[in-house]
């Protein structure tokens, strides 16, 4: 049976920002990877940004992708239990043996909603499967917020993508307008930058960086 990986996120394009060199490693390692993406995006895109999604992920091998397309930066506006109802109807459908997410701390409300709706439905229940709970970062949300113990991005775990990050910067060219000049972080200046440094960290050449939740030995 084909294990499954379940990234979801909040904003078209933040699935490529923090881990599209993993997704691409996972798929190319035989994993099948499901994106979900919980929001909008910027309004003034919403005409073609499904467009844009479908592509990026295709680049990447990701077959199968769900757009809750909840309001954009107002997330706050939908009670917390009905996102996280939506989030466990897909955990039931897809049985995913590992979740990518976003960090708890980001400076974005959405990203913090949906890592909260994904805390909640991928909780340890006993009789129901035990997820792998991993969190990204996501450039110019988690470098930006308050640089606090409860709040800072703690890499612990590291995948090496120096033989996927083309792909990953291939990707991201077709959310190419959600892209900035250098040096701001959304850059692909700043996306290579940041994977240089990560890769650094641990001896390699690139790296996507993550904070683990939990991790289980089955």
């Amino acid at each position: 049976m084909t294990k499954k990986v379940l990234v979801i996120v909040s904003h078209p394009d933040d699935e490529i920002l923090g881990c599209g060199g993993t997704i691409k490693k996972l798929v190319n390692n035989g994993y099948e990877v499901v994106t979900v993406i919980t929001a909008k995006g910027r309004k003034e895109e919403e005409h073609r940004i499904e467009k844009c999604m479908e592509r990026a992920n295709k680049i990447l091998g990701v077959k199968e992708f769900h757009f809750l397309k909840l309001p954009n930066l107002e997330m706050h506006t939908i009670p917390l239990h009905q996102i996280t109802k939506e989030i466990e109807t897909l955990l039931d459908i897809y049985n995913p043996e590992m979740i990518l997410t976003h960090h708890y701390g980001d400076l974005n409300k959405d990203h913090q909603i949906t890592y909260q709706a994904v805390l909640t439905a991928a909780r340890p229940l006993p009789g129901k499967t035990m997820v792998e709970l991993l969190c990204f970062e996501t450039v110019s949300s988690s470098e930006w917020t308050e640089q606090t113990n409860d709040r800072t991005f703690k890499p612990n775990y590291f995948v090496n993508i120096s033989d996927t990050l083309q792909d990953k910067l291939l990707a991201l060219k077709e959310y190419d307008v959600e892209m900035r000049p250098y040096p701001h972080p959304r850059s692909y200046e700043g996306v290579k930058s940041l994977a240089s440094v990560r890769g650094m960290t641990v001896g390699l050449e690139h790296a996507e960086a993550f904070e683990v939740i939990r991790r289980i030995w089955k």
